[in-house]
């Protein structure tokens, strides 16, 4: 059996003194303190007998902040942009054997850690506390179609919010549909008819019977659509825009227009950005990003 290592003593202290409570043997002759180093980084031990108390023994850590560095590298750090990720990587690259990356892609949120459990074989665990962390901004245009998306509202809001959100339609033609969307007229059995002039706000309506959607001036005809197509993206400074598809609704309830447009799923669209995303950091690093919940 192999015999446990002796702890080493700072001063005069030998194993023989009597100071020492070992094999169950208590001594309660007074001792001023002796400091022993048992071996464990920046630990000591202090030991001591009184006459109060006989035996004494208590553990002293040094305080890491009085020292001029830190012991080791520990803690988060965080960056938003897919550049400035990569670049860090390169400046500070993952260990072989203890880095690994984790992707989350709802979050839009990829981690570097460092001091992970280690693999190849190796049973030494890691503390999993140096980090580093992209998180991806949700793109502002994103946001706000998904906040809009199956809202209905008069024409006049309706309209100011596209209007905000123009240069994101692909089709109907942008003018053609803020256009639609000032002058469409509609009607129900309830007999609607809805026209607005947004160079001064004013606005008109009338009644007949009809059962139809048409918008435009007088002479010039647009077919209302049934769906409009946005290009997006899910995340700040992300290379690729995609189509996404949307329904354009009209709802008439006691004479009253409201205008909503309901996107498609976006899932799909997300998974597929997230799988560039992955693809790009692997390529770079040469380690694959593990799904993490």
């Amino acid at each position: 059996m192999a015999q446990p290592e002796e702890p080493t003593v700072t001063g005069t202290i030998t194993l023989e003194d009597p100071l020492f409570a070992r094999r169950g043997d208590v001594f309660n002759t007074p001792h001023e303190a002796k400091i022993i180093t048992t071996g464990e980084p920046h630990t000591s031990v202090a030991v001591a007998v009184t006459d109060d108390r006989g035996l004494e023994v208590s553990k002293i850590v040094d305080d890491e902040r009085s020292y001029p560095e830190p012991w080791r590298a520990s803690g988060t750090r965080t960056v938003t942009e897919m550049d400035s990720f990569l670049a860090e990587l390169k400046r500070r690259p993952l260990p072989d054997n203890t880095g690994t990356l984790w992707g989350n892609a709802e979050r839009g949120a990829v981690r570097a850690i460092y001091n992970d459990h280690a693999g190849e074989g190796s049973t030494a665990a890691g503390w999993r506390d140096d980090i580093l962390e992209l998180k991806l901004k949700a793109d502002a245009d994103w946001i706000a179609w998904h906040q809009l998306s199956d809202k209905y509202m008069n024409q006049t809001k309706f309209g100011d919010l596209i209007e905000e959100l123009r240069h994101t339609i692909s089709s109907p033609d942008q003018a053609d549909l803020l256009e639609i969307i000032d002058s469409v007229r509609t009607s129900t059995n309830g007999e609607f008819e809805s026209g607005l002039d947004r160079a001064n706000g004013s606005q008109k309506l009338s009644y007949k019977k009809e059962v139809s959607a048409r918008a435009g001036a007088v002479g010039r005809e647009l077919e209302v659509p049934q769906t409009i197509t946005l290009q997006l993206r899910p995340w700040d400074g992300h290379p690729t825009l995609y189509p996404v598809h949307a329904y354009f609704r009209l709802d008439v309830t006691e004479g009253q227009l409201k205008l909503a447009v309901k996107l498609f799923p976006t899932g799909e669209i997300v998974r597929q950005a997230w799988a560039e995303v992955t693809a790009r950091v692997t390529a770079d690093i040469g380690m694959p990003v593990l799904a993490q919940p």
